[in-house]
Formats: C-alpha cells, structure tokens, sequence
C-alpha cells in the first residue's frame, strides 16, 4: 500500500507558549509523508519571531505569514496551498500524539468510499494531560447513528481537529464557508456527510489543551455565527427533510443572540442584521418579537 501525503495545517494566531510543542508534535508524525504549513495570521505575541527560529535551526515545515483574516479565511489558504491528497488541521496551541496521521491516514486508505475521519482526543489542562477523553457518549456515537445530519443539527458535533478528510472533497465543497470567521466546525461537518460516508476511529488522535486563553465558551462570536449557520443550511436544497427541525433551531439561536445583545446594550451591525432578518420567524415564537423590533429595527 502507498504513502498518500498528507498535509497538516497549523494556524496560528497568539499563541506563543504553546506554538513550538504543536509543531514539533506535526513533525514527529511517523506517517513518511507528512507535509507540515504553518500559517502565522498576523501574530503580535513574539509567534513570528519563534517560528523564523524554528524554521531556521529546525526545517522541516513550510512558513507562511499573512495579516489577520482570521481562522477560516486561514484554513483555505492551507486548503488551496497543502499538497496533500489527505488533508487536517491542528490548531496551534494543540498537539498531535506520533501516530495520528499515520492511524487517520490507514483508516481513509482501507475505506475509499469514506470522504472523512474523525477520532477521540486527550484532554490537556495547561500542561497537565489528564488522560480523560474529550468525547461524551452522544459523540463518540455520532456517526454509527441512523441518521448523523439530524444529530448534528441538533448540537451534536464531531471535535473537527479529530477530523481528517479528502482534501479533493473540501475543494470541490468550495472548502470553508468565508461568511464565517471564527468557526469552520458548525456547518462543515453537515456538508461532508452530503458528500459521502463519515467514519469514526475510536482512538486518541489530538490532544487538546485548554488554558486561561482558550478555555470553551458560549460567546457572542458563536452565538451569531450559529444564527447564521443555521439561516444558510436551510438553502441547502439537500436538506429539504430537515426545514422544520433547521427553523426550530434557528428560532432557538436567534433567541439567544438576541438576549445577549439586549444584555449588553447593543450589539454589532451584523448581529442587528440577522435580527432584522428574523421578523418572519416571530409567529413560530412570540419571544423573539421584542429583539428583533428593539434590536434589529430601532438599532439596526
């Protein structure tokens, strides 16, 4: 069986403590074709100036550096730049265990009809790896389900930097969806399993640090990419079956971006945008009217 390459994508934005041990973790892998991109999207924490010296002194890797576009923007440039016929992403304060690429790769060889992979993961607080799994029952069992688009409209998604995926398929997608630009994991996965089957590995693949920085939470960034995440499945002529289920949700986030900006006192163009644009859903929930008027209208 033959060496597919593959191309591991770290970008990079701020994250100086932890940016070495996540490339050097890229360049240990003992898959023998392993393509390593780092993307610096317009660091100002000293990244810059540690990886030239990596770059230098170690090699190994290809360096890019742009100004801040932010995440996805980013990870189409390593989707349009990588080589790889297999294609991930390791987010920079990350790291891979040695034989991660190696396991994903074997899975997608040994199953042609798979477009992707995802696996498990170790959890990481700061330094410390606690060896506990970063997925609950409900994901690890996403895509042995009867029907995983379903589930995932309903908030159970996959840990994308498990994922590894045919990188022709994420191109002829079109790659990342560019009115995005924090979160490349909300509707990607959706996308994939349209595109073929999905597989799961039920091994660690990542571990996944969490830190004062990074630590998971809703934010008013989520909150209005998940509304519009949302409004854009439901043009997805694909997914006709689930228009009821995709309103209900959408319904739900628009609430909920709706309260965070009557909550802080105004909110950003965007998010009265999606406000204003929320006046036909107001007969399925009365709740929302008071938002979308004061907010979407009067401030929008």
């Amino acid at each position: 069986m033959g060496h597919p390459a593959v191309t591991v994508v770290i970008p990079s934005h701020n994250h100086r403590p932890y940016l070495e041990r996540a490339v050097e973790s890229a360049l240990a892998q003992t898959w023998p074709r392993t393509e390593v991109l780092v993307i610096d999207d317009g660091s100002t924490d000293g990244s810059r100036e540690l990886l030239e010296r990596l770059h230098a002194e170690r090699g190994g890797f290809r360096l890019v550096f742009q100004d801040n576009r932010g995440l996805v923007r980013t990870l189409n440039r390593g989707l349009r730049e990588a080589t790889g016929e297999f294609w991930c992403e390791l987010a920079s304060d990350d790291y891979l265990p040695p034989e991660s690429v190696e396991k994903r790769a074997r899975f997608l060889l040994d199953r042609p009809d798979h477009v992707a992979v995802f696996g498990d993961g170790i959890s990481v607080q700061g330094e410390a790896e606690t060896g506990r799994s970063i997925l609950d029952e409900k994901r690890r069992g996403l895509f042995a389900a009867g029907d995983p688009i379903r589930r995932m409209l309903e908030g159970v998604l996959p840990v994308f930097a498990t994922g590894l995926f045919r990188r022709g398929v994420l191109l002829r997608m079109g790659g990342f969806d560019e009115r995005f630009r924090f979160y490349e994991d909300l509707d990607t996965p959706v996308r994939l399993v349209l595109e073929g089957k999905v597989g799961f590995l039920p091994e660690p693949v990542l571990y996944r640090r969490e830190h004062g920085g990074n630590v998971s939470r809703v934010t008013d960034h989520v909150r209005l990419e998940k509304a519009l995440c949302y409004r854009l499945l439901l043009e997805d002529p694909r997914l006709a079956a689930y228009r009821r289920l995709l309103r209900r949700r959408l319904r739900r986030s628009i609430l909920a971006l709706g309260r965070s900006v009557a909550r802080r006192g105004g909110g950003s163009g965007p998010e009265h945008r999606v406000l204003r644009g929320a006046l036909g859903l107001c007969l399925c929930d009365p709740r929302l009217l008071w938002y979308v008027i004061r907010w979407g209208w009067l401030r929008g």
